[in-house]
């Protein structure tokens, strides 16, 4: 009988945290760093898509790694993919300006907002997760 109650429990358990996972308002990832650290933020919003497939995701990139968001960069393979499974890449034009990189040179579908990392405040103002890895 305990075996059973504790399986209960557990399955209680694991159903609530399906359904709070559910209810996340977005997840909002930082991508930049080197170049592994950018990677990791694609690869992670990416993973975390298959868990959390109603949730909205975002990868903001600023600072030197605006670069790797344009339509030749080595990068563009790991942004493609995110994008196909529904995750926005977000470019900081502040970024864009002080690196010389114009909305012109970027992946197709790559959005960019005034500044990355207002953005990531705003998005934590509005109860997203946000991440850095």
């Amino acid at each position: 009988m305990a075996k059973f109650m504790t399986g209960v429990a557990l399955a209680i358990g694991l159903a609530g945290q399906a359904l709070a996972a559910d209810n996340i308002k977005g997840v909002v990832i930082q991508a930049n760093g080197d170049k592994a650290q950018f990677e990791r933020a694609f690869k992670l919003a990416d993973n975390m898509r298959e868990v959390l497939k109603k949730t909205p995701f975002e990868v903001v990139v600023f600072g030197p790694d605006i670069k790797k968001l344009t339509a030749f960069s080595d990068a563009l393979p790991l942004i493609q993919q995110d994008q196909t499974d529904g995750i926005k890449v977000v470019a900081c034009e502040r970024s864009m300006k002080t690196d010389h990189v114009k909305r012109s040179d970027l992946a197709p579908g790559v959005v960019v907002v005034p500044f990355g990392a207002v953005h990531i405040m705003r998005r934590e103002s509005q109860g997203w997760s946000y991440f850095r890895p």
